[in-house]
C-alpha cells in the first residue's frame, strides 16, 4: 500500500509539473498580446511556475513573464507620451519586473543541440554544443531599455521608494558592463556608472542594508565618483557594519574586513579611527593608540581620532591613579603628568575642530585635567 501511495504521489507531481508547463505555453501566446488586460493575466497567472521545480528552471517561464512585463511598461510609456494619465510607479514597477524576469531568463536559455537520433551533438573539443533561443531578443530589450531603467531609479529615489531605487540602479549599472552591452556598443561610461553607483548606495543606506552600501560606494569612488560626501556614506556605511559584527563579539571579522577596507583607502582617517576602536573594544586603550594617532596623522582636521588621542591618555594616567589608591599627589605626579602633557594639545585640537557647539566631550575630559593639575598643586 505505501508503495501504491509514493507511486501516486509521483504521478501527481509529474501531472502537476507537466500541467505548469502546459500553462506557460498557453500564457506565452498571450504575452505576445498589446492589450493590457490580458498583460496582466499573463502575470497572474504565471506566478505559480516560478516556483514549480519544473517551469522555475525553463527558460520560457522567464521570458513569458518578462516579454508581458515590458510590453505593459511600453503600453504604460506610450500612453505617458500621448500626455494620458499614467502612475509612474506603476510603469515602473513593471518595468523592474521584467528587468528581473529577462535577467531570470538569460542564463536559462541554452539548449543542446542533437542529431536525429536525440544523442547531442559536440563541439571539436567534445564539449557539447549549445544553441540559444531567446538571448537575441531579450538582450535587445535590456540594452533597448537601459535609459527607461534608470529614470525608474530616479522616481523611485525622488518618492523615497529606497528598495525600487537600489534595485533599478543596480539593474541599469549591471546591464550597462555586462558583455553584451559592451558588444553591442552601448556600455555606459564611467561617470554615468559612478553616478549611479552612488545613487544605488544612498538608497540601500536609506534601508539600512549596510553591506550592500558600503560595496555601491566602493564602486563609485572607483570609477571617480567624488561628489555628495561620498566618503562620509562610505564609511558610515562600514562603521555601521563592523558595530553589528562587534555586536556580536564577531571581533576577528571586524578586523579583517577593516584591514581589507583600508588596503584600497589607507589615507581615510575614519577607517583607521575604526580600526582603534575595534582593537579599543578587544584589547584595551594601550594597544589602540597607535591606530587613533594614525588617524590624527592622515587626516589632521579628524576631531574624533584627536579625542581618541587624547581620551586613550587619559584613560591611562587614570589607571595608574586606580591602582594606586594609598600614593600621595607627591608621588602621582610625576606618573601621570607626562601622560596629561601629552593628551592636553590632542583634547585642545579635538575641541577647536568639533563644530558641534553641543559636543563638549574634549572640552569635558580637558577641564577634568585641568581639575587635576590644580588639586595636586601642579603648574
Amino acid at each position: 500500500m505505501k508503495k501504491m501511495i509514493l507511486f501516486a504521489a509521483a504521478i501527481m507531481m509529474a501531472f502537476g509539473a507537466s500541467a505548469q508547463m502546459s500553462l506557460v505555453k498557453d500564457l506565452a501566446k498571450k504575452a505576445a498580446s498589446n492589450n493590457p488586460l490580458e498583460l496582466m493575466e499573463v502575470l497572474q497567472k504565471i506566478e505559480p511556475a516560478f516556483t514549480n521545480p519544473e517551469s522555475a528552471n525553463d527558460v520560457l517561464t522567464w521570458y513569458t513573464a518578462g516579454k508581458a512585463a515590458f510590453a505593459i511598461y511600453d503600453e504604460m510609456y506610450k500612453m505617458k507620451l500621448m500626455q494620458q494619465p499614467v502612475d509612474d510607479k506603476d510603469m515602473c514597477e513593471a518595468l523592474s519586473a521584467a528587468y528581473r524576469f529577462y535577467q531570470t531568463a538569460l542564463p536559462l536559455d541554452s539548449v543542446v543541440e542533437v542529431d536525429k537520433n536525440g544523442a547531442p551533438k559536440l563541439n571539436k573539443d567534445g564539449s557539447k554544443k549549445i544553441k540559444t533561443k531567446y538571448s537575441k531578443d531579450i538582450i535587445g530589450a535590456l540594452t533597448s531599455h537601459m535609459g527607461d531603467i534608470a529614470n525608474a531609479g530616479n522616481i523611485f529615489l525622488q518618492a523615497s521608494d529606497w528598495e525600487n531605487a537600489a534595485s533599478s540602479f543596480g539593474d541599469y549599472a549591471d546591464i550597462a558592463t555586462s558583455p553584451f552591452a559592451i558588444a553591442n556598443g552601448v556600455a555606459a561610461p564611467d561617470s554615468t556608472l559612478s553616478q549611479v553607483r552612488f545613487f544605488q548606495g544612498y538608497s540601500l543606506y536609506q534601508i539600512q542594508k549596510f553591506g550592500e552600501a558600503y560595496d555601491a560606494f566602493t564602486k563609485a569612488r572607483k570609477l571617480g565618483y567624488t561628489d555628495n560626501n561620498i566618503v562620509d556614506f562610505q564609511t558610515s556605511s562600514l562603521a555601521n557594519m563592523v558595530q553589528g559584527m562587534l555586536d556580536k563579539n564577531e571581533f576577528d571579522k571586524a578586523n579583517n574586513f577593516i584591514d581589507n577596507a583600508l588596503k584600497g583607502d589607507p589615507m581615510n582617517a575614519t577607517l583607521h579611527d575604526i580600526k582603534g576602536f575595534t582593537i579599543e573594544l578587544k584589547d584595551g586603550v594601550d594597544a589602540a593608540l597607535p591606530y587613533y594617532r594614525k588617524a590624527t596623522e592622515v587626516d589632521p582636521t579628524y576631531a574624533n581620532a584627536f579625542f581618541d588621542v587624547g581620551r586613550c591618555l587619559y584613560l591611562q594616567a587614570q589607571k595608574i591613579i586606580d591602582d594606586n589608591p594609598n600614593a600621595t599627589n607627591k608621588e602621582l605626579v610625576p606618573k601621570i603628568k607626562p601622560i596629561y602633557d601629552e593628551a592636553i594639545p590632542f583634547l585642545r585640537k579635538a575641541a577647536e575642530l568639533n563644530t558641534n557647539p553641543d559636543e563638549k566631550k574634549a572640552q569635558n575630559v580637558l577641564d577634568d585635567i585641568l581639575y587635576k593639575f590644580e588639586v595636586m598643586g601642579v603648574k
